[in-house]
């Protein structure tokens, strides 16, 4: 498919597009492939193909500057330089400033539910003093043990809760 233009009184020919002057070859030495939408490197400023972007995979020397990653410790959320987990972590904890996140609502204690307990979703039992979920606010929702007298009420009550969250 060829098309004359007249320019300047000679003659133009132009062939179908070509696109070799498009995109940029990828800079790693072993690659140069030809890439239409290279990646522009923020450390070291040099094109790369889709396979040599990152910086391990062209070994970056400016990666140091412009690596933003980190470490979290599970207890505290707080943020700790990036290396050798067990390492890091253990002198985090060492150094006292790991002070671990308030502890979780307390959850019903009826076995299989795992509803957290707040003010509005809570309620204690009239009968035997257990706090638990509005699902299981009714006697036959849970083991209801009522106190046989008032002095043992306080201690059996205590003992009761005891045997039920270690079950």
């Amino acid at each position: 498919f060829l098309v004359q233009f007249k320019s300047c009184g000679q003659p133009l020919h132009c062939a179908m597009a070509n696109f070799s002057d498009c995109g940029k070859h990828c800079s790693d030495p072993y690659c140069k492939q030809q890439d239409l939408l290279p990646f522009d490197c923020d450390a070291c400023g040099k094109a790369f193909c889709a396979q040599h972007f990152k910086y391990e995979a062209h070994q970056c020397k400016g990666r140091g500057d412009k690596d933003r990653r980190c470490l979290v410790c599970p207890l505290c959320d707080e943020a700790l330089p990036w290396g050798d987990e067990a390492a890091i972590f253990e002198a985090h904890m060492a150094s006292g400033q790991c002070k671990p996140k308030k502890q979780e609502k307390p959850r019903c204690p009826v076995k299989g539910c795992k509803e957290k307990l707040t003010f509005s979703n809570s309620c204690n039992c009239g009968t035997c003093g257990l706090k638990v979920c509005l699902k299981h606010r009714f006697e036959d929702q849970h083991d209801c043990v009522p106190p046989t007298s008032c002095r043992r009420s306080v201690g059996s009550t205590f003992i009761t809760q005891l045997k039920r969250l270690a079950a």
